[in-house]
């Protein structure tokens, strides 16, 4: 499944919301700027990841690879904007 695929199908309503583990500011989340990612702790030891595609591309879920839990992406209208803007990247 290709990164545009696994983000159509996060956007989706075939989201399960039992899989909703909590509702993260991304501000709490650690970026990874050679990946392009934000990352979270997950309960089962790894990490929920996002990047920065998917959320130009209007995902708001980051997943777990390792389980099934998932959580909500929680920040303004103009984050990633400003984000991209004082990081100097370009998407």
């Amino acid at each position: 499944m290709t990164s545009v695929e696994q983000a159509q199908a996060l956007m989706g309503a075939d989201i399960e919301v039992e899989n909703i583990y909590d509702e993260i500011e991304i501000d709490d989340m650690d970026f990874e700027a050679d990946e392009n990612t934000f990352y979270y702790p997950c309960p089962c030891g790894d990490k929920f990841r996002i990047t920065l595609m998917q959320l130009k591309e209007g995902v708001i879920i980051a997943t777990c690879p390792s389980c099934s839990l998932q959580i909500k992406i929680i920040s303004d209208e103009d984050f990633l904007e400003d984000f991209l803007l004082e990081n100097d990247i370009e998407l």
